[in-house]
């Protein structure tokens, strides 16, 4: 039970998109590729996106391959769109975005403060438990040695209801985990734009004002 806990637990630490894919090809744009060394560093491009999506009232995923993400020169990781303030501060479109992934961040940090809490209670409880029981050896008036056990019953306690507040803790950092539907509807809102739902001509304006500024910057670089 104790090793169930530890795994669902630690995989809460893993934040990698497996439900968002990009597929071949970019989206082409006026501005074309980036030119040299100083445009690859920080160039986006906007490229087909697959993506797990959860339409309203279903409790289902179904692969969508209609999506666009946003990515480095070469890259296969899509750029988180919240974390993008510089191309969406005052936008409504990336306001939907973050509420999309407020309710999964928030119960996903939950639960990983209560795994790492169940972590430190196992071995507090653990430690406590053990050290409740001592042996000690006592010479005889027969000069003969006998090994006495005694048990403090109340570091016995303290350890036990430890170990037990551990359990409580992981399995309500179990219960508080998003589920697959929750996170796979989270990465949609975290790494993909969708037609249904966002303006691409948009995104792409944006994408390409930030391209030009850098394209601007490299050629008055030395």
């Amino acid at each position: 039970m104790v090793h169930r806990l530890g795994l669902g637990l630690a995989l809460l630490a893993c934040s990698c998109a497996t439900t968002v894919s990009r597929l071949d090809g970019e989206v082409v744009t006026p501005l074309g590729g980036a030119r040299n060394e100083c445009e690859q560093r920080d160039w986006l491009v906007m490229a087909p996106t697959r993506a797990e999506y959860v339409r309203p009232g279903k409790k289902r995923s179904v692969a969508r391959d209609d999506g666009v993400g946003l990515y480095r020169v070469g890259g296969r990781e899509p750029e988180a769109i919240p974390e993008r303030t510089d191309l969406f501060e005052d936008s409504a479109l990336v306001r939907a975005h973050e509420v999309g992934v407020r309710r999964h961040d928030r119960d996903r940090a939950i639960a990983i403060g209560l795994g790492a809490a169940s972590a430190v209670a196992f071995v507090v409880g653990s430690v406590l438990f053990v050290n409740a029981f001592e042996t000690t050896t006592e010479r005889k008036a027969d000069g003969t040695k006998d090994e006495v056990h005694s048990v403090d019953t109340g570091l016995a306690a303290a350890g036990g209801a430890t170990v037990a507040l551990g359990f409580g803790l992981g399995i309500g950092g179990l219960w508080m985990a998003p589920s697959a539907k929750e996170r796979a509807e989270a990465d949609a809102w975290r790494y993909v734009f969708l037609p249904e739902r966002d303006d691409l001509e948009d995104v792409q304006r944006r994408v390409m004002g930030h391209n030009s500024a850098l394209r601007k910057r490299c050629n008055a670089a030395p």
